[in-house]
C-alpha cells in the first residue's frame, strides 16, 4: 500500500515504539526491498523481527525526506539506526594549553563522528600551533625520518595518527566549504503547484518556506531571505548533519533540484 513517492518511514513494534527510521525516493520500492532479501544489518534484522506496523509519511522530494529523517533520528533515537546518526555523540578538536584535546563543546574544528579518530588526530598534532591540516607536511617528514632510522614501531604509530589527522582534516575542510555557502535550494513541495525552499546561510538551514507562484510566494521568499540575513554562524552537530546531507545532494543533484545563490535572489527582490 505504500506510494511510489518520496518520504520517510518508521518501523514500530507492538507497543508503538519506533525501532527504525529511514527515507526513500520511492517509498514502495524501498519498503519492499526489506522483505525481498535477508541481507540486512543485524540491528535492522532485529527490528524486522519485532515489526508490528510500518508507518510512512509522503513528502515532496528526497531532500525534504532526508531533512525530516534527520529530525526524526534526533527526536526519537531509534535503536536500530546506526550510531553515526546520533549527533549527541559527536566531538570537536580544540586547543588546550600547549596541546590539543577532544571535547563535546562545539567549536570550529568539528563536529567529528569518530571520537577514536579525533583522539588519534589530537595526539598527532601534539603542540602544533596552527590549523590542523597545516601540520601534515611536517608530520610526514618526521615519518620519513623515523623510517630511515629504522624506528619502525614509532613510525607505525605515527603513520596511524597521520591517517587519522588526514581524515579529520578532510572532514573539517568539507564542513568549512559547506558553511561558506549562501544558497536557496528549491524542490517540489508535497502540495501540487507549490515549491519547498531551503535557505542556506551561516552554516545552517536558516529557513524553510513553502512557495506558491505569484505574490504569495514572493512574500514567503522575502521572509526566507530575511531569516538568512539574520542567521548567526552555526557549529552544532545537528546543523552540520543537515549541511552534510545537503552537500551530498549538491554533489549529485537530482533533476528536480534547483540551486540559486542568495545574492541573485536578493538582487531580484
Amino acid at each position: 500500500g505504500a506510494p511510489p513517492t518520496p518520504g520517510v518511514y518508521l518501523f514500530r513494534d507492538r507497543n508503538e515504539q519506533v525501532l527504525y527510521v529511514g527515507r526513500a525516493r520511492d517509498l514502495r520500492a524501498r519498503l519492499r526491498s526489506y522483505f525481498r532479501t535477508e541481507r540486512q544489518r543485524p540491528a535492522v534484522e532485529a527490528a524486522l523481527g519485532a515489526l508490528e506496523r510500518v508507518e510512512w509519511r509522503e513528502l515532496g522530494s528526497e531532500l525534504e525526506a532526508g531533512l525530516e529523517e534527520l529530525r526524526l533520528l534526533r527526536e526519537l533515537r531509534p535503536p536500530a539506526n546506526a550510531r553515526s546518526a546520533r549527533p549527541d555523540r559527536y566531538v570537536y578538536l580544540r586547543r588546550r594549553g600547549a596541546g590539543w584535546c577532544v571535547t563535546e563543546t562545539p567549536g570550529p574544528y568539528g563536529p567529528l563522528k569518530s571520537r577514536r579518530r579525533a583522539q588519534a588526530a589530537a595526539r598527532a598534532l601534539g603542540d602544533w600551533d596552527g590549523e590542523p591540516a597545516a601540520a601534515l607536511p611536517s608530520l610526514r617528514a618526521r615519518l620519513r625520518r623515523l623510517s630511515a632510522d629504522l624506528r619502525f614501531e614509532d613510525a607505525a604509530r605515527l603513520r596511524d595518527r597521520i591517517a587519522a589527522l588526514e581524515d579529520v582534516a578532510a572532514s573539517l575542510a568539507e564542513l568549512d566549504r559547506l558553511r561558506a555557502l549562501e544558497l536557496c535550494l528549491l524542490v517540489p513541495a508535497r502540495e501540487d503547484g507549490f515549491q519547498r525552499a531551503y535557505f542556506l546561510s551561516g552554516g545552517r538551514v536558516a529557513a524553510a518556506r513553502t512557495l506558491l507562484a505569484g505574490d504569495a510566494g514572493r512574500t514567503e521568499a522575502e521572509a526566507g531571505l530575511a531569516a538568512a540575513a539574520r542567521a548567526e554562524p552555526a557549529l552544532g552537530p545537528a546543523d552540520a548533519d543537515e549541511l552534510l546531507l545537503i552537500g551530498s545532494f549538491l554533489r549529485r543533484p537530482p533533476p528536480e533540484l534547483r540551486v540559486l545563490p542568495l545574492a541573485d535572489l536578493r538582487r531580484a527582490a
